[in-house]
């Protein structure tokens, strides 16, 4: 029987992996890291070893055979015994000078032929490639696809006794967790601030475009392969041309839906975002109420904040913070003073989707505002009952 993995977050997986290097050989298991194709797994393992020290060895098991990693036999003629040089791309006899440890992160791990995967074994439970040893600084993570569920092919091994020497975690990305990494790595910042305001077009977890790896390339492109600096210096591109070959690159990187409504914000931006919902936005409730704000914009921003609450309500079982419990009143006051048609349908995803009903009296009640929870009380009317 497969082991589960624990579902983490970019923040979570980089407290695990900066503890499991503190504790070193005095520990007996491994970290895997599964998750969809570009949500940062690398990214993270690599920031991680920097930041500790750590010589950073990146190899992608899926370009191995069993005798690469063992290394090649040449004969030793005075002994006449066949010896094993030392493969390259495996950890050196001893840690290089000036660096804490070594942090060999085995990549595609899933998707390496199956002899491949028995040296695992060996490599985890004796600090062993082949004939060569590892220094006792050596820690082991490593890392692979979910197979069906984000449409990559992976290698079908089913061993309880790999399986138990391994702390298996499912890294799902946050916006909040990327945005605190694009600000530091330099990430363009039309890019952040289109995150920031529509948080859950970090990544589709359906469709696998958009990711973070997507919306990290799209950044390149614009400063280092069209010079585009500031979010200005876009506007200006995008007003100046149509049909860019920018345009297609963006599209390329993030899928056509990400990629319009990216360049669409920036030269068309939409009247209601995500974040404003999530945020109980006076100005913009106002102009709802007004009927001010186009069904489509509204509906757009709607979208992703069910997108948002169905993945807390995923991470937390159900048991909501009490910030989240803020945030849900806020998306319920913003259903409640939508279109009466509007309001139906949203207020059914909500519960169909995030499946968190008995919290809809406290989310309404910690608005505050006596006169909005009767007001919203009247809107819902049975829906509550």
């Amino acid at each position: 029987m497969k082991k589960t993995a624990s579902e983490i977050t970019v923040n979570e997986l980089g407290d695990i992996i900066k503890k499991y290097l503190a504790a070193g050989s005095r520990l007996n298991y491994a970290l895997k890291i599964l998750g969809h194709p570009g949500v940062g797994k690398s990214a993270v393992v690599k920031q991680i070893a920097d930041e500790m020290n750590y010589w950073f060895i990146d190899t992608r098991l899926a370009f191995k055979e069993n005798v690469d990693l063992g290394g090649y036999p040449v004969p030793d003629h005075e002994s006449k015994q066949m010896i094993y040089f030392r493969p390259r791309f495996i950890p050196p006899a001893v840690v290089p000078e000036g660096y804490n440890g070594i942090l060999w992160f085995l990549d595609e791990s899933n998707r390496a032929h199956p002899t491949v995967i028995q040296t695992l074994f060996q490599i985890i439970t004796e600090s062993k490639c082949g004939e060569h040893l590892l220094p006792p600084e050596t820690s082991i993570i490593l890392a692979g696809n979910l197979g069906e569920e984000d449409d990559t092919t992976i290698t079908e091994f089913d061993d309880s006794a790999l399986d138990g020497r391994l702390a298996i975690f499912h890294l799902k990305p946050s916006a909040e967790d990327w945005l605190t990494w694009g600000h530091a790595e330099g990430i363009h910042p039309a890019i952040l601030r289109y995150i920031s305001t529509f948080p859950e077009r970090l990544w589709d977890e359906q469709n696998i475009n958009p990711n973070p790896r997507g919306w990290h390339q799209v950044s390149n492109a614009l400063l280092h392969s069209y010079g585009l600096e500031t979010e200005g210096a876009l506007k200006e591109y995008f007003s100046e041309r149509s049909d860019s070959t920018l345009e297609k690159t963006i599209y390329s990187l993030i899928g056509n839906i990400a990629g319009s409504d990216f360049i669409m914000q920036l030269t068309a931006p939409r009247q209601i975002s995500s974040d404003d919902i999530l945020r109980g936005d006076d100005t913009k409730l106002s102009l709802l109420k007004k009927r001010e704000i186009s069904s489509e914009d509204l509906l757009w921003a709607l979208n992703g904040t069910l997108e948002i609450m169905k993945e807390r309500a995923i991470q937390t079982s159900g048991r909501l913070t009490p910030d989240d419990i803020r945030t849900l009143g806020n998306i319920l006051k913003f259903i409640g003073y939508s279109r009466g048609d509007i309001r139906m349908a949203y207020f059914f995803l909500l519960m169909k989707e995030c499946g968190i009903f008995s919290l809809i009296p406290e989310a309404i009640k910690s608005l505050g505002d006596h006169e909005v929870i009767i007001e919203l009380k009247d809107k819902y009317g049975s829906l509550l009952n």
